[in-house]
């Protein structure tokens, strides 16, 4: 991880959220392990890491473009379909997302950085803050962080995104997983 968050999140871990789909994506017990030795990391990003707009693109499935403006471009995460009535999603919904940067010199396949690239990391994790942080009312209002131009450019890059990758996504809860 590296650099400081221009709008640090201050969004705090929600235990109950995270019990609720763990066992559903891990299965055994090494994969339950696995997954709460990763809470105090998510944790972290949760609280310390770049508040980013975050747009969902689709609910069948449940696709989300999760923006960067340090890449000027987004990435889409998939979230297992429970998640749409659990969180009240809906296609062109606005969210948030915890976003950490990582520099370690090799771009992902899935990331195609804009024009607006700071050039300073290789990648990035993020995070969406509704899924995992208390206080959801509080989450929402962060949506208000980016003003109409931003949403505009977000969405924008979502759908040129969606058109033109349409089978490439990450697993929104990898960080999670067992590999």
């Amino acid at each position: 991880m590296a650099g400081k968050a221009e709008t640090q999140a201050n969004v705090k871990f929600s235990y109950r959220k995270y019990y609720w789909f763990r066992n559903k994506i891990n299965p055994n017990f090494a994969g339950r392990f696995y997954s709460d030795m990763q809470i105090d990391p998510v944790a972290r990003s949760l609280c310390f890491g770049d508040t980013q707009p975050a747009y969902v693109l689709s609910t069948e499935p449940l696709r989300i473009a999760a923006y960067s403006d340090e890449f000027d471009a987004v990435v889409v995460l998939d979230f297992p379909a429970e998640f749409v009535e659990k969180f009240n999603v809906t296609a062109g919904m606005k969210l948030t997302s915890s976003v950490t940067y990582f520099r370690d010199n090799r771009l992902p396949d899935d990331l195609f950085p804009g024009e607006d690239t700071s050039g300073r990391y290789s990648d990035f994790m993020p995070i969406i803050q509704l899924f995992l942080g208390k206080n959801d009312a509080k989450i929402a209002e962060k949506t208000a962080l980016f003003d109409d131009s931003v949403w505009k450019k977000v969405i924008e890059k979502a759908i040129a995104y969606r058109d033109a990758h349409p089978g490439m996504y990450r697993d929104g809860l990898s960080f999670f997983k067992k590999p």
